[in-house]
């Protein structure tokens, strides 16, 4: 005899353990949690690119790569661009997805600002401006613009193409990516900084002088940079495989050459330079 009452249309069951409610419920989570992990990694990675999420990573820089990078430029740039075919089997991509490099000259470049600005225009302000001038105008801004028209120039006439006029390689490895025009930017602004930001800020005093070997010296100081800068251009883009006649890219280097012999008639660079930085 039995209290609770025992329907004969109804099998009795017994209620569910405890444990499988709650490996159920830890089931469930799981798998939602992977899901909004998912959901938010892809969203990440569509609003920002890999170079700009590193930034906010230090541990992921590889600022040793940076300086070897750096050292060969001056050594053997060619050395530096080959590394670039690994970088594409391994990252799927010709540009640099690390900062680093751009991190390293940007500080050198700041650095130069308050040597030049203790120099010839000290004052907190000044300074600070003279850091702006330099990081974001000479080397972003005018960098991003020549990036600009590398990209657009060397993926519209550059591109090299069968006999039937199709892509010789695929449309993925075949694609001229913007951010390698502007590493390739920030590898040839190097001998620019080194040129025209550390030797001339050395030789200054004896380069801005009322005579002819000074206006000589301090010149060629300009040409070589500009020229150098055109140089390690060229090996860039010529070491990409889906592009033809980069040696068009040397092209500027006569513009420079025209433009080096006519200052040699009474126009100091430099002493235009600093008069358009410092105003005196």
């Amino acid at each position: 005899m039995t209290i609770l009452p025992i329907s004969d249309n109804a099998p009795f069951s017994s209620p569910p353990s405890p444990t499988a409610s709650v490996s159920s419920s830890a089931r469930r989570h799981s798998r939602f949690s992977r899901h909004s992990n998912s959901t938010y990694a892809n969203y990440t990675s569509l609003r920002l690119p890999v170079v700009l999420r590193r930034l906010f990573k230090p541990p992921t820089l590889d600022f040793e790569t940076a300086i070897w990078e750096i050292c060969y430029l001056f050594i053997s740039p060619k050395k530096v661009y080959r590394q670039i075919y690994y970088h594409k089997q391994t990252k799927n991509t010709w540009a640099r997805d690390d900062p680093s490099f751009a991190l390293l000259l940007s500080a050198f470049l700041m650095l130069s600002a308050v040597a030049w600005g203790i120099a010839y225009s000290p004052g907190f302000f000044p300074i600070i401006r003279l850091m702006f001038n330099i990081v974001l105008i000479d080397f972003l801004l005018v960098g991003s613009i020549i990036a600009t028209a590398g990209w657009f120039l060397a993926g519209r006439f550059l591109r090299q193409r069968s006999t039937r006029g199709v892509m010789s390689m695929s449309q993925q490895d075949s694609k001229l990516e913007w951010a390698y025009c502007f590493d390739v930017h920030c590898n040839s602004f190097l001998i620019i900084w080194f040129c025209l930001y550390v030797l001339q800020f050395v030789m200054l005093p004896v380069i801005i002088k009322d005579n002819w070997l000074s206006l000589l010296l301090g010149n060629s100081l300009y040409l070589g940079a500009f020229s150098y800068y055109v140089v390690i251009s060229y090996l860039g883009y010529s070491a990409l495989p889906f592009l033809d006649h980069t040696e068009m890219l040397l092209f500027p280097i006569l513009i420079f050459v025209v433009l080096f012999l006519a200052s040699l008639f009474g126009f100091n660079i430099s002493r235009h330079a600093v008069k358009f930085y410092f105003g005196s």
